[in-house]
């Protein structure tokens, strides 16, 4: 079941909207247009205060996330799924509308209601921005490959991140500014400090390859260990940082963070071409901390880390309290879930769900 949330919560956290949109023919043609030839009204999953979220809609997410895991494309292994994780075929969907739809239409109604919007040239800035981002990284022109290896279009994604935007904005306007407790950030930190494991480097970057060869092999005939004074003297040493932190991993090419991983502290890499220049890489510290369940010693953390992990702390407390006022709003909405259809492609023999 874990593992289940983990997914949904992804999508929760971008207030996805269904993406990746599978064509699935299910139902016999009579069934899609009429048997007069007439096209049938959507069927309805549920109503949030009279707005309807289509049943269509609901059957799209979870067959996305079935045909994203090839192991559940069977009857048998999907009715298998459902039941290791505590399932049943109607739990399952009405989990998906009460963690995802329902939110996201709660979220929608109110912002219409508080004023908030996003204006098409903010959507297209953001987008702008990341689509650049992407491309400095993978390459020129490989936006629709990294949308489409998430399960995105341009069409859902740009629906994605105007949802995306509405919640931050409708989150700012009802939760206060929030500061986590010293308790609460040990608690973040007992949990997911070892996710911040890594190798704190600078680096030096070369006209060319011999360049930065005999560079090394200057450093390497004074030992294998050497200081940062002495990586400083052979040029100028640029401080990268934690390569485990977002913010720094953001700017570091993945041969730079493959390469800073193999090092040991007071070690110096092998020349690493690394974002259009050859570069030598020094390791200056390391962090290494268990895989989450003990008590981290925040006084011993780097303070870089330490500060990662308040974020972290904040913005977990920041979500439970936003999650805490949506369930209120739900509370005091008109919320009714309909009753779950027949024939539906998730909906496997009852001989396998027994």
């Amino acid at each position: 079941r874990a593992w289940m949330r983990g997914v949904i919560r992804q999508h929760l956290i971008r207030v996805a909207c269904v993406c990746a949109l599978i064509a699935l023919v299910f139902a016999a043609p009579c069934a899609l247009t009429g048997c007069f030839g007439m096209t049938q009204p959507p069927q309805v999953a549920a109503y949030v205060n009279g707005v309807a979220i289509e049943e269509d809609d609901v059957t799209e997410f979870i067959e996305d996330f079935r045909g994203k895991n090839a192991q559940y494309e069977t009857d048998s292994a999907w009715a298998e799924f459902l039941k290791s994780n505590g399932y049943t075929l109607e739990t399952l969907r009405s989990y998906v509308l009460d963690t995802v739809f329902i939110p996201q239409e709660l979220i929608r109604q109110k912002c219409a209601e508080l004023g908030i919007q996003i204006g098409d040239t903010d959507l297209d800035d953001v987008i702008r921005q990341e689509k650049e981002y992407y491309e400095r990284r993978y390459g020129e022109n490989s936006w629709d490959s990294v949308l489409a290896s998430y399960g995105y279009d341009e069409e859902s994604w740009r629906e994605n991140e105007l949802n995306r935007l509405l919640e931050e904005q409708l989150r700012s306007m009802v939760i206060d500014a929030v500061a986590p407790t010293e308790a609460e950030v040990q608690a973040q930190a007992n949990e997911s400090a070892s996710t911040y494991n890594g190798k704190d480097t600078y680096y030096i970057t070369f006209a060319s390859q011999q360049d930065a060869q005999e560079a090394r092999s200057r450093l390497a005939a004074s030992g294998e260990r050497v200081t940062l004074g002495e990586f400083e003297r052979i040029g100028d040493a640029v401080h990268a940082g934690w390569n485990s932190l977002p913010a720094n991993r953001d700017v570091m090419g993945g041969e730079y963070i493959q390469a800073a991983n193999a090092l040991e502290v007071g070690t110096v890499s092998e020349p690493v071409y690394a974002d259009g220049a050859w570069t030598l890489i020094f390791c200056d510290a390391a962090f290494n901390v268990g895989a989450g369940g003990e008590s981290v010693v925040l006084a011993t953390m780097p303070r870089e880390i330490y500060d990662q992990i308040v974020i972290d702390a904040t913005e977990a407390k920041a979500d439970q309290l936003f999650d805490e006022w949506l369930r209120g709003l739900a509370a005091e909405s008109d919320i009714q879930i309909e009753p779950m259809p027949s024939g539906l492609p998730y909906n496997v023999s009852a001989t396998y769900v027994e």
